[in-house]
């Protein structure tokens, strides 16, 4: 019986011991130039989701403290009133976080004045706080960035139809 030959493609050559050895040093190194790519790159993609999760929770932090500010305004009796329950509000929620020159916090009357004022001018039905925070991102300093980033949120809510209110 004829022994079968060994079909190998053409033009490929059979890798003898000397040039395996051969083969083997042509790749020498080649893991540490992987390392010093993916090393970095896998280094920025945690920054970035690190930053990404800060940014998500201040923009929920915000949120949160436009809400309580708006039901804190909600059941005052004045403007005056208003503005300091719903900067209190802000500030108890907001605590943690540093806004740079604090946050601010605007209280509007949407539809009519704050109070009724008996010259024929209806009270607001609806109360609506904008809350704004400049707020420094420190996920980025680990890259030598800083990034500043204006979250603002509102929230509109009802005035509490058992309160008095008087100009």
């Amino acid at each position: 019986m004829q022994r079968a030959r060994r079909l190998t493609p053409r033009g490929a050559r059979r890798l003898t011991p000397r040039g395996a050895r051969r083969a083997a040093n042509l790749d020498r190194g080649s893991m540490a130039v992987e390392m010093v790519i993916a090393v970095p790159a896998l280094a920025l993609l945690m920054l970035l989701i690190g930053a990404g999760g800060q940014w998500i929770d201040l923009a929920g932090q915000v949120g949160a403290a436009a809400r309580d500010a708006a039901r804190a305004a909600s059941v005052a009796r004045t403007l005056a009133e208003a503005n300091s329950g719903a900067q209190a509000a802000v500030q108890a929620d907001l605590g943690n976080v540093q806004c740079e020159g604090g946050a601010t916090v605007l209280v509007q009357p949407i539809g009519g004045s704050f109070a009724d004022t008996g010259d024929g001018v209806q009270a607001a039905p609806d109360v609506k706080v904008v809350v704004t925070c400049v707020a420094n991102l420190s996920a980025f300093h680990a890259i030598f960035l800083r990034v500043d980033q204006t979250f603002t949120d509102s929230a509109t809510v009802p005035l509490d139809p058992f309160m008095e209110r008087t100009g």
